[in-house]
């Protein structure tokens, strides 16, 4: 058993089905009951992008949240050194309190009020925070993340590749994570692992997969130039 922090953040990824709500209210009313102060976030990923002094608020408390990987390559897209993180994604409710010497308190009336303020979260279904992060520490700065986006996520600097414009990334389309050669573009909306964040191989892309990858750009980029000339014509018509 570590010692933690009595602030507890808690990531309930409400737009998005990983963190089941009843696992997230168990956790949170047995840890309020022992005296933690626990704050249900909606959505850690999009705190990060949108509103990064919610997350330098929380730092150095104690973060439950999908993968450490995710949450240590977040703060460091933010310059941030986070506290303690655990992992809630694959671990489970028994698991997760095991880290703070606790056991779910299953009787706790306490649950139904948390139902009902994990309910009044936010609820972002058409563009959830889904964006890369890049794990610097696998990250070899190559640029074929950069160079395979064709909206304009990516930017580089001093031959580093940076995400700078995460809103512009295509929901639901992981494609540069899967070119990544190193595995270090992590997308923590995915379903599977390692582009998720997590450490098993639930997924391996070939290099037929990537040159059909390849092929669908080309097919989608012709198909933006088309639309702009188009435009173009109609705009001097």
């Amino acid at each position: 058993m570590k010692m933690h922090c009595k602030a507890v953040t808690i990531c309930a990824c409400t737009s998005r089905t990983f963190m089941d709500k009843k696992k997230v209210a168990g956790i949170t009313a047995t840890l309020r009951s022992n005296g933690y102060l626990v704050d249900i976030k909606d959505d850690l990923c999009r705190l990060v992008a949108d509103d990064p002094n919610q997350i330098i608020k929380v730092k150095e408390g104690t973060i439950i949240a999908c993968h450490t990987r995710v949450v240590n390559n977040h703060m460091n897209w933010l310059g941030i050194t986070p506290g303690t993180i655990i992992e809630a994604r694959k671990n489970s409710s028994e698991e997760i309190l095991s880290e703070f010497g606790l056991e779910e308190d299953k009787t706790s009336q306490t649950t139904d009020d948390i139902y009902k303020e994990i309910d009044a979260l936010p609820v972002h279904k058409d563009h959830d925070a889904w964006y890369p992060v890049i794990d610097k520490s696998k990250c070899t700065e190559c640029g074929k993340c950069h160079d395979f986006c064709l909206f304009g996520v990516y930017t580089t600097e001093n031959k580093q590749v940076k995400v700078t414009n995460p809103h512009n990334c295509k929901t639901n389309c992981p494609a540069c994570a899967r070119m990544c050669p190193c595995q270090a573009i992590i997308f923590p909306k995915y379903e599977k692992s390692p582009i998720n964040g997590g450490t098993e191989m639930e997924e391996v892309f070939t290099e037929e997969d990537k040159a059909e990858m390849y092929q669908k750009r080309l097919q989608y980029r012709l198909q933006q130039n088309r639309n702009r000339f188009s435009m173009l014509k109609r705009d001097k018509s």
